[in-house]
């Protein structure tokens, strides 16, 4: 949830919510980041705030670089400065300081901009803020208030949360985690719960399958293998157990184990899934084994593939494997 927020933050929030006298200013910048030139975008972003010191779009954007920077604090000094006086647009500087305390890791200050903010997606972040102190009857409250577009995310953790099942509830705050960006957290907390996770829910193997996948991702392969073991032998998408496990072989750097156990699948998974994790261990080799990258990543066209290659320091085939975009342009700079 907090990715889209981002990206919502850097290429369309100065327009959502209506103009100031700062808009027009920040029109350039928003142009040079999406089409990729993000270090003069950034600039563009700084001056337009120096020159209108009291526009929102402004402050958003400065706001938005000085993330992008990775200083969280001048980021929301941006955004608090302009708050006061936001008028009808005070909840979308709230939701934005919210989505700048999650990068800070601030949970008591995402918590309190995003449910400040009355805004869905706000909301939502004040409940995972919630659950990740261990609050479940302060973040069940949150997302009884979420409605739009955050409906169906916030109805997934009021039904983990008021389950009768413990192990349903403590499913949530991991959950809460991961969305929070404390993957490792979330997949060393989750083991344990999964274990025990009742089989008659009917997702048990998909909720197995997901969660060994996201600890594949952050390199936690002894979680990740801890939980393919428990897959059931008749789980219906059996490729996705084995690719997983090949998966785990690229993030423990052994790519020649991984690339023989993605091959072994050729005949069994759907093209597409075989494509995707062939993508995926490429990005996770790339800097050890760039040749085994380009090997895995080559033959594919797709945003994936081009950061895979890219990564593995093969330029043109990055520029060749992407579509045309932001990305596009970066990687073929």
């Amino acid at each position: 949830m907090t990715t889209t927020l981002l990206v919502a933050f850097a290429l369309q929030g100065c327009s959502l919510f209506g103009g100031d006298a700062g808009k027009e200013a920040t029109e350039a910048a928003k142009k040079q980041m999406r089409s990729g030139d993000v270090v003069a975008a950034a600039d563009a972003f700084d001056v337009a705030a120096k020159e209108n010191p009291d526009s929102v779009d402004a402050a958003t954007g400065a706001a938005l670089a000085a993330l992008m920077r990775g200083d969280t604090d001048a980021a929301d000094s941006h955004l608090q400065r302009v708050q006061e006086n936001a008028g009808e647009r005070a909840g979308e500087v709230r939701m934005r300081r919210a989505i700048v305390a999650q990068r800070a890791k601030d949970w008591d200050a995402m918590r309190e901009h995003g449910e400040a903010s009355g805004l869905d997606a706000g909301l939502l972040m004040a409940g995972e803020a919630a659950l990740a102190d261990g609050e479940r009857e302060e973040a069940e409250a949150l997302f009884t208030r979420v409605g739009g577009g955050a409906a169906q995310i916030a109805g997934d953790y009021l039904n983990l949360l008021r389950s009768d099942n413990p192990v349903l509830a403590g499913l949530s705050e991991a959950q809460a985690l991961w969305a929070l960006g404390l993957r490792k957290v979330a997949v060393k907390s989750v083991a344990p719960v999964l274990g025990d996770y009742p089989a008659d829910e009917g997702d048990r193997d998909d909720q197995l399958l997901v969660w060994a996948s996201r600890a594949i991702s952050v390199r936690e392969t002894k979680t990740a293998r801890t939980l393919l073991k428990l897959v059931s032998a008749d789980a219906g998408d059996g490729w996705r157990r084995d690719a997983s496990s090949a998966l785990a072989d690229c993030a423990d750097g052994n790519a020649g184990r991984c690339q023989r156990g993605l091959d072994r699948l050729e005949k069994t998974a759907p093209a597409d899934g075989l494509a995707d994790a062939r993508v995926t261990a490429a990005a996770l080799v790339a800097r050890k084994d760039p040749q085994a990258a380009k090997d895995l990543a080559g033959p594919y066209r797709s945003a994936g593939a081009a950061r895979a290659l890219y990564a593995a320091g093969a330029r043109q085939m990055a520029a060749r494997s992407t579509t045309e975009g932001p990305l596009s342009n970066f990687v073929g700079e």
